[in-house]
């Protein structure tokens, strides 16, 4: 069995997409664990509820504690960075506190975004430049039976279709696995997302799960292959 670390900027961006796919590694028996850098206090949708940004990211926290025992997953830790404003912070601020995760949980795979962050959100964008970093030095640093052997890059392939004008995805060349997964996979993501109250009509708006009903699709950092995997966990760099 691995173990994988997702990294991502907000609570719901796990739920937004790959989520069935951490269902379905968790039903593997894979470790599967989440770290979120913002609470997403900031979202625009807190003035639907009059809330402030303190108060919607103790909201969303919450949130996020349905999703993980929505998905099983192994480890959530939600940290308190501004939401929106990651990119106005000192980078090795943020290199230092994934490293420090990463170093303690020692993953097999590390995830985040690829490198137009799905949307080109700021705050997407600096996650996939600090996780690769963080990656990349990890590799430098440590005894290979320590430090992360895959860097999996969550996308959509172009073209982008049924879903808001801001999506943005990658070519299909680009893509090196796309996992698939079971009915009741996609039900635990289904009960993920509704884990966000305050996100109900966005949800309903979109439909996210529609993107990747086909199978949720990864870069894979340096590495080819002579087709296209199934799965997060096979053919493990060295």
């Amino acid at each position: 069995m691995a173990s994988l670390l997702y990294v991502f900027p907000h609570p719901d961006d796990e739920s937004f997409g790959p989520a069935p796919v951490l269902a379905r590694q968790v039903r593997a028996g894979h470790e599967v664990h989440l770290l979120t850098l913002t609470r997403g206090g900031a979202t625009k949708q807190r003035h639907d509820y009059g809330y402030t940004v303190q108060q919607m990211g103790a909201v969303r926290l919450a949130e996020m504690g349905c999703v993980a025992e929505a998905l099983g997953l192994t480890s959530l830790e939600v940290l308190d960075l501004p939401d929106g404003g990651l990119a106005d912070l000192d980078p090795r601020l943020l290199e230092d506190a994934v490293a420090e995760r990463v170093r303690r949980l020692q993953p097999d795979v590390l995830v985040t975004y690829a490198f137009h962050g799905n949307s080109h959100h700021a705050d997407h964008l600096v996650a996939h430049a600090v996780v690769k970093r963080v990656f990349c030095a990890e590799r430098e640093r440590t005894a290979p039976a320590r430090m992360p052997r895959r860097l999996a890059l969550f996308t959509l392939i172009d073209p982008v279709e049924n879903g808001p004008a801001h999506l943005r995805g990658s070519a299909p060349e680009r893509i090196g696995c796309v996992e698939r997964f079971a009915p009741e996979d996609r039900r635990a993501a289904e009960a993920a997302l509704a884990c966000y109250e305050t996100y109900r009509s966005v949800v309903e708006a979109h439909d996210p799960l529609q993107q990747v009903a086909d199978g949720v699709a990864f870069e894979l950092f340096h590495e080819r292959h002579p087709s296209v995997l199934t799965d997060l966990t096979e053919h493990l760099p060295v």
